[in-house]
């Protein structure tokens, strides 16, 4: 059975979905490299994520192979009609001026889209929580497979969602002026975060010829958020809705650290500074932190100046100085590449918290999460 659809609405649904199509040379099941069309959608599945976009013109159900599609389908211009015919062993493209054929696996072998039972759905300003989302999940590479609470990114039930991740060494924490009706933690795994953030950007609200400029500006995109059971009373799905995309996240289930604990309520001192100069000293040390093979990266102020500095037998030593304000003189010592991945990007004022030497430094910077890290020990 034929079905025809426009190349450009084919090719906006395999974008959106690349991000959730496994792809290297490990895959657990190889048929999901594979992009399923049923029911007027397009769905993609690794295990984790299932996503679906809504496309009506999808009339009967085949697979395609995801990544040779969308590569063809980059050089065929837009505006033209591809006719997708799928018989046992082949699927054949066609479109004026060519056509393509690739094996043809079976649906049926293709997972089914993961049973879903709700009791509400909310509405959550998507701007407001999803890049917070985003910007925690860089704090929950944990790699211990043994404590899975860690790979997460945790929302915390209240009149304000708290949002939190850390891998034991680093945390980051904000709270977002939006609810949800959970009585308990949620834990989202750090890829679905990933893909969840990179779906959201690459689609636009929808448009009417009454929207204003000032409108579509300042109009707030609302996504749908649902917790799913599949047995039990525990919430262990999560379902976000947007535009003409679905969502389906596997949860962690566990109990996460209680990271706002972690927090300290007083940093004697503070430094302000400019992240770029911090950065770009910081750069200047790394080749020889990292060869120290501590990667140490020693920060020593006054009340108006930082020395930056890392240390190395075979290396030698190298410095610089930076411009600070600084309540009182200190000294602590951190992991450089934290360092670097919290810099990265900022400029502008950052404030350091500081409790003692031993306590973890309290990083803020506008309205990004605040981060803590744990220093180092250092012999100075």
């Amino acid at each position: 059975m034929q079905m025809q659809i426009q190349v450009s609405r084919l090719r906006e649904a395999m974008k959106l979905l690349e991000p959730v199509v496994p792809s290297g040379r490990r895959v657990t099941l190889e048929i999901l490299r594979n992009v399923l069309l049923k029911d007027g959608k397009a769905a993609a599945d690794n295990l984790e994520v299932f996503a679906l976009v809504d496309l009506p013109e999808v009339d009967t159900q085949c697979l395609i192979p995801h990544k040779a599609v969308l590569e063809l389908l980059r050089y065929i211009p837009g505006n033209q009609m591809l006719t997708i015919e799928p018989n046992k062993k082949v699927i054949t493209f066609s479109w004026d001026g060519g056509k393509s054929s690739y094996p043809h696996a079976d649906v049926k072998d293709y997972p089914p889209v993961p049973e879903f039972t709700s009791a509400s759905e909310t509405k959550i300003d998507g701007d407001a929580l999803i890049p917070v989302l985003d910007s925690a999940r860089d704090y929950c590479a944990a790699a211990d497979d043994k404590r899975p609470i860690l790979q997460g990114v945790t929302i915390f039930p209240g009149e304000k969602l708290d949002v939190a991740a850390g891998d034991g060494f680093r945390m980051a924490y904000q709270t977002v002026p939006a609810s949800l009706p959970i009585e308990k933690p949620v834990i989202i795994p750090q890829g679905a975060v990933s893909i969840l953030s990179s779906i959201w950007r690459h689609t636009t609200p929808a448009v009417t010829q009454r929207d204003s400029l000032i409108g579509l500006i300042t109009q707030k995109r609302e996504a749908h958020f649902a917790l799913g059971f599949t047995k039990g009373t525990t919430p262990d799905k999560l379902r976000v809705t947007f535009n003409n995309v679905t969502i389906l996240i596997q949860l962690i289930s566990g109990t996460p650290p209680n990271f706002k604990q972690l927090i300290p309520s007083e940093t004697p001192t503070t430094v302000r500074f400019f992240p770029a100069e911090l950065e770009r000293a910081a750069k200047r040390i790394k080749k020889i932190a990292l060869d120290a093979k501590t990667g140490i990266v020693r920060l020593v102020w006054t009340t108006d100046t930082m020395t930056v500095s890392a240390k190395s037998e075979d290396l030698g030593e190298v410095e610089g100085t930076i411009p600070v304000q600084a309540d009182n003189p200190g000294k602590i010592g951190l992991n450089i590449m934290y360092l670097l991945e919290y810099l990265k990007g900022k400029d502008g004022i950052a404030t350091m918290g500081i409790t003692g030497q031993t306590s973890p430094i309290v990083m803020r910077y506008r309205q990004s999460p605040l981060v803590l890290i744990m220093p180092m020990m250092v012999q100075w």
